[in-house]
């Protein structure tokens, strides 16, 4: 796999303000914005070339120039040296000059099976990780990666492939930095895909991701709670809810029918717990719905981040407490929210 990409002439020719070639003039190059000297290489493998860079006599930089994909640099271009590297006068000088990797995927593609829970799974020399399993698989992180590295992730099975965030069971280094900071972000069925690129801060950063079809979870009724004494009792056979992350948008849609709110007391909030783990970012939003209790029918708002990890469901205007129910609470509609 090549680690380094081509500046973007492969035969540089450099000339001074006049248009004339510079034989033996002498090129120093920096990381951007500083007068650090930056390894630069005369192949994708890795052959360094010397600093400052001698110019042959047709001005030309021996051999190919490849930098660090995702790198900025300074170029300093001087006249031929007297004495000492770099003591001839500074012809032009020219920053930030980008490095730009590939577009595409480069490098071997790796296919996994087996369902599991990953947390080092060897991506040297990978452009592409895919997973053909029949059961979920978690990745919480991924070894082996060199600046620079992109690896596109794909789900082709009907499972879920579960990319977790800056997990601390990772190893060093091999940490994912996904756009959602708690939680995992799936991939579900066989339109998920997501890609990564390995950064100078030792992480692989996210910077694509389609989560496929909508996640759902296995009804827990530990979910569902209220306040104040309040009990909810979500009906199972009646609860259907899906998620869905767009960026770090997530949107949660339910129908949530033929529950029931016990006593001793009664208070303003019930509490549906944010699943997989999720952290909504305060203060959040409000998202009306539609609440039919006993037949009758009235307003409710769906509150994110009111109360950390849950979704909280209070009556309009708010304030109001809830009602005794028995089989007869059905709640339906859906809330966008932003996620840490």
């Amino acid at each position: 796999m090549a680690l380094y990409t081509l500046a973007p002439q492969p035969w540089l020719i450099f000339l001074d303000d006049l248009g004339r070639i510079v034989p033996g003039g002498q090129l120093a190059i920096y990381a951007a914005g500083t007068s650090t000297p930056a390894v630069t290489y005369t192949s994708a493998t890795g052959i360094a070339h010397p600093f400052p860079i001698t110019l042959d006599s047709a001005g030309r930089v021996p051999g190919g120039l490849y930098l660090q994909p995702g790198l900025s640099y300074k170029f300093v271009l001087h006249e031929k040296q007297i004495e000492e590297p770099l003591d001839g006068g500074i012809i032009k000088s020219q920053e930030p000059i980008e490095a730009v990797p590939p577009s595409t995927p480069m490098g071997a593609v790796l296919t996994l099976s087996v369902p599991g829970d990953y947390v080092n799974i060897n991506v040297s020399g990978v452009g592409v990780l895919q997973y053909v399993g029949g059961n979920d698989i978690t990745i919480r992180g991924l070894v082996g990666g060199v600046l620079g590295q992109s690896l596109l992730i794909r789900n082709l099975g009907p499972a879920t492939v579960w990319l977790y965030s800056q997990d601390p069971a990772a190893p060093a280094g091999a940490g994912l930095l996904s756009f959602v900071a708690i939680g995992p972000m799936p991939l579900v069925g066989d339109r998920g895909s997501a890609h990564f690129t390995y950064l100078s801060s030792g992480v692989w950063g996210m910077d694509s991701h389609m989560q496929g079809l909508p996640a759902t979870q296995l009804f827990n009724a530990a979910n569902y709670s209220g306040s104040d004494g309040m009990i909810w009792q979500a009906n199972p056979a009646r609860t259907y809810e899906t998620f869905t992350i767009e960026g770090r948008q997530l949107l949660y849609a339910f129908n949530l029918s033929d529950g029931s709110i016990l006593g001793p007391t009664f208070g303003i909030d019930l509490l549906r717990a944010m699943p997989f783990g999720w952290e909504t970012i305060p203060p959040g939003n409000v998202s009306p719905t539609t609440v039919t209790e006993d037949a009758i029918a009235y307003g409710v708002g769906i509150v994110g981040a009111t109360i950390p990890g849950e979704f909280v469901f209070r009556r309009v205007p708010f304030g109001t407490t809830w009602q005794p129910a028995t089989g007869t609470l059905s709640i339906g509609g859906q809330i966008s929210i932003l996620l840490h």
